[in-house]
């Protein structure tokens, strides 16, 4: 794959969590707007207006902080996919913040399933698309050691014709 289109996926995928996340902290503020079960064991409801729906210790919706981690992942890819697509250090970063994502969604997935016994449809969407932004990464990541251990080997390897000269 090459790593502009991986890039502008990964722009992509964080419009789209973006935009999850900010219905989400809406229906915050008026759960009238909420599209979603409420009843059985999908039920938005029942995982968006638990205790566990705000970051620990305070009264701010977890969804905010998918908010802040779609438009930084944004921002990265922007800064990968068009300023400057060259730069090793972003790739890292962007590993390391996909890591952090995913982390934040083991814990949100357990709170889900064991604590609160409900899974949100909505917050489902959001760790999927986390997930497949974090294989993407490392993809990118990985295909990057990959195509520069390849050029080394290249510019390493005398060419034919000065093997002759």
């Amino acid at each position: 794959m090459k790593r502009s289109i991986g890039q502008l996926l990964l722009f992509v995928l964080s419009i789209a969590g973006l935009a999850i996340s900010a219905y989400l902290v809406y229906v915050h503020f008026d759960s009238k707007a909420l599209v979603c079960s409420n009843s059985g064991y999908v039920n938005c409801e029942s995982v968006l207006t638990s205790s566990r729906a705000f970051v620990p210790g305070t009264r701010i919706p977890i969804a905010y902080m998918g908010v802040v981690w779609f438009v930084v992942s944004g921002v990265i890819a922007f800064l990968a996919w068009k300023i400057w697509p060259q730069k090793r250090g972003l790739l890292i970063t962007q590993l390391a913040w996909a890591i952090c994502g995913i982390l934040s969604v083991l814990y949100l997935v357990y709170l889900e399933i064991v604590v609160l016994n409900a899974i949100c449809a909505w917050c489902t969407a959001v760790h999927v698309i986390i997930l497949a932004m974090l294989l993407l990464n490392v993809i990118l990541f990985t295909r990057t050691d990959a195509d520069e251990e390849y050029e080394l080997e290249e510019e390493d390897t005398p060419s034919l014709s000065s093997a002759h000269k």
